[in-house]
């Protein structure tokens, strides 16, 4: 016997918070790359694919060249929305920290919940600001799944989630390859 009654719960949506992912990738010096789009068809499996955003936050003035705008690009292309809050802010000691992402992530999950668009909440991050968030989705009915690096993730939002992924087992990280800083890349 269950405690769920029987649904298929297959109307599937992702919010990402990628500066949290990003920061939390137990990478040892490396510098991997994030394949978004593998870690999103693992998650949902045979489920349904309703939408997936990416949160991010940046830098007021960027240019075409920026990394965080190509990485951005490349993510819609490859179907993701992606909310990008122009809210980069140095603190004291000269780190930069994101303002508004979270926010942000929480209300469009919590409005596609009561839209109706989904029947599960997947977010990926660890981050315990959005354990209330998750709690009005699943008073609003719905199921909310958490993926995220074992050493990062809130204990809160373990107990919290229907169900708990850890990313740490999940192949979705790529290596990428070493740049020749002459410009020859030995094409």
């Amino acid at each position: 016997m269950t405690l769920f009654a029987e649904h298929s719960y297959s109307r599937v949506m992702v919010f990402v918070d990628y500066m949290n992912i990003r920061e939390c990738i137990p990478h040892a010096g490396k510098d991997p790359e994030l394949d978004l789009l593998r870690l999103t068809r693992i998650l949902v499996g045979g489920r349904d694919l309703i939408g997936a955003y990416v949160f991010d936050a940046s830098r007021k003035y960027r240019t075409e060249n920026d990394a965080a705008i190509r990485e951005q690009d490349r993510l819609r292309m490859d179907g993701f929305r992606v909310i990008s809050r122009e809210s980069m802010e140095k603190t004291s000691d000269g780190r930069l920290v994101q303002k508004e992402v979270d926010v942000s992530l929480a209300c469009e999950m919590l409005e596609h919940a009561l839209l109706n668009h989904f029947d599960v909440a997947i977010v990926v991050s660890g981050d315990r600001d959005f354990v209330p968030a998750m709690q009005k989705v699943q008073a609003a009915g719905k199921r909310v799944e958490v993926a995220s690096f074992k050493g990062s993730v809130n204990k809160e939002c373990i107990k919290t989630a229907d169900v708990y992924r850890e990313l740490d087992d999940i192949p979705f990280l790529m290596m990428r390859p070493a740049i020749d800083e002459g410009g020859d890349n030995g094409e």
